[in-house]
């Protein structure tokens, strides 16, 4: 049996449906909300109360990318690595690259999207539980921070800058090759998937639309993916629109931060 727990509008979430979806792997899905990642039982799965987790006949396995190279090496189906040892250790690296800038995608999202909804909608004493809920130390305080100072942040502009240096990475990786792997479409487009999905979701297309003609095409050609529409455009995240509002109102702030 394999059971994939996550929520919609996670981004590592997204990448283990993605992987699921290009194997063609039958799956039961478990689609939790927030508040289950902190019960007992969840955290009995995951002791750090974050999707994905993966568990298959009774193995758990964790962290996104441990899970999407599991999908591939587990099941049958076109394999989603590489052919050459070089394009292999490629795939690798941007996976790396994915899984080092997700924090900067989550303090994107909570500064600009989720600290205004989690301000409106909980009391002091709420948000102090949901901070002290947060497994990660790390995480725990880099969220309370950003509850406190918002868009004054320190965490914010770096944050920014540091998508801003990946997209310029991605762009030229894919002026050599379609996917940034290579010519075929592997783990690496995967990982990086779920992180330009949000930059969109918060209104952040302009980032490189106008300047990185193979970073439009790429995702272009992303969007056009059985595994996208099912995974996405089928299943949207229900904060979509939440984000494209609030990335709309801080969009002056942050392309005069990207412009200095």
């Amino acid at each position: 049996m394999l059971e994939l727990y996550h929520f919609n509008g996670a981004t590592c979430g997204l990448k283990a449906r993605l992987s699921l979806a290009e194997k063609g792997v039958d799956y039961i899905e478990r689609a939790v909300d927030r508040e289950f990642l902190r019960t007992p039982e969840y955290r009995a799965i995951h002791p750090s109360g974050v999707v994905p987790a993966l568990v298959h006949n009774g193995n758990i396995v964790l962290e996104s990318s441990v899970v999407i190279n599991y999908v591939d090496d587990a099941f049958d189906g076109k394999s989603l690595k590489p052919d050459s040892p070089i394009g292999i250790a490629r795939a690798w690296w941007w996976m790396k690259k994915a899984d080092e800038h997700l924090p900067m995608i989550a303090i994107l999202t909570y500064t600009i999207s989720m600290r205004p909804k989690l301000l409106r909608e909980k009391s002091r004493e709420e948000l102090k539980v949901y901070i002290d809920g947060i497994a990660d130390p790390v995480n725990r305080e880099r969220r309370r921070e950003i509850l406190t100072n918002g868009l004054e942040s320190a965490a914010f502009p770096q944050a920014l800058l540091s998508m801003h240096e990946l997209l310029a990475q991605m762009e030229n990786s894919l002026t050599e090759a379609s996917w940034l792997a290579g010519d075929k479409y592997s783990l690496a487009d995967i990982a990086m998937t779920p992180l330009i999905e949000r930059l969109m979701e918060l209104n952040m297309a302009e980032l490189f639309e106008y300047n990185r003609p193979n970073l439009v095409k790429w995702w272009k050609h992303i969007q056009a993916r059985a595994s996208y529409r099912i995974c996405s455009l089928e299943n949207p995240n229900p904060e979509k629109q939440q984000h494209l509002t609030a990335g709309t109102e801080a969009w002056p702030l942050i392309r005069s931060i990207v412009k200095k």
